[in-house]
């Protein structure tokens, strides 16, 4: 599950990479319409790829009724645990998704910000700033390699989930340390580690969400999971909006690091709340029972 998550990534991400430094050139030679024809087609080309998508539930193929369950670790049926999985009584994946929505929200206006941060008090051009904001999806797709390693061997939800807050808290630290530079080509270096942190993550959730939620529910559960965080996505958006008008975009770099960063802090008491709990439930070194294995194959 690590490497399939980090080849995800690298998928989703290797597009991601090319975007910025595309529009950027693009943006200098032809101005805004050409590349926002482009981006326009990209989209209706992604839905079509959409349309075209195949699985064992919903797709052309008839999936066959799994066997009854002969244990804790066995496939549930279609009426079984999968049926009935709601988010909120698994505490540790439910401070999972609101510590990353508390995050995202907290320091999402750096979307916004990092335009005329980059563009107007770095002094930059558009091919500089495609060139730099490429920097950290690159290092997503080094993190999600790097650090995929790491959640294979961390068979402790409750500590795997530790390491996900910690590297949360570096890309806000990253985001914060970027508001002091000089210059828009330090930003580099500074956001390939953002971005590694940033990938190292995304592979944690991936990975404990496929660990505890039976398979035939995680295609619900990744959709509430993507929600909450898109949602806290958008707030950050819009704060960015607002918060332009009334202070220069260094101060407010600055200000998303800091709200980041104590936003990381307010959440890992309840995320070491829900690990004590779930090794109090467990005992020490036991694995998640019925939810970690269903479905899964050695």
């Amino acid at each position: 599950m690590p490497r399939a998550s980090a080849l995800n990534q690298t998928a989703g991400t290797l597009g991601a990479l090319a975007g910025p430094a595309l529009a950027g050139l693009l943006v200098g030679q032809f101005g805004t319409r050409v590349p926002l024809l482009l981006d326009a087609a990209s989209y209706l080309a992604l839905v079509a790829a959409g349309l075209l998508i195949r699985t064992r539930r919903g797709g052309a193929r008839p999936t066959a009724r799994p066997r009854p369950a002969a244990d804790a670790h066995s496939t549930p049926t279609p009426d079984g645990p999968a049926r009935g999985w709601r988010l909120r009584p698994d505490r540790l994946l439910f401070a999972m998704v609101a510590s990353l929505a508390g995050v995202v929200g907290a320091v999402g206006a750096i979307n916004v910000i990092e335009v005329f941060f980059i563009r107007e008090t770095l002094g930059s051009s558009t091919t500089v700033y495609g060139l730099v904001t490429g920097a950290w999806p690159l290092g997503i797709v080094a993190g999600a390699w790097a650090l995929a390693p790491l959640t294979r061997r961390l068979t402790d939800d409750g500590r795997l989930l530790g390491v996900g807050l910690l590297l949360l808290g570096g890309c806000c630290l990253a985001v914060l340390v970027s508001a002091a530079v000089p210059s828009a080509w330090l930003l580099v270096p500074i956001w390939l580690l953002g971005g590694l942190l940033n990938g190292g993550n995304n592979v944690v959730c991936n990975v404990l969400l496929a660990r505890r939620v039976p398979e035939a529910a995680r295609g619900r559960a990744y959709a509430v999971f993507g929600a909450a965080v898109q949602g806290a996505g958008m707030v950050g958006l819009a704060a960015g909006g607002l918060l332009l008008d009334l202070a220069h975009p260094r101060p407010l770099v600055a200000a998303c690091g800091t709200v980041g960063l104590l936003a990381v802090a307010a959440f890992a008491v309840p995320v070491v709340r829900a690990a004590r709990a779930e090794r109090s439930a467990n005992g020490p070194g036991q694995r998640r029972g019925a939810a970690r294995a269903a479905g899964s194959t050695p």
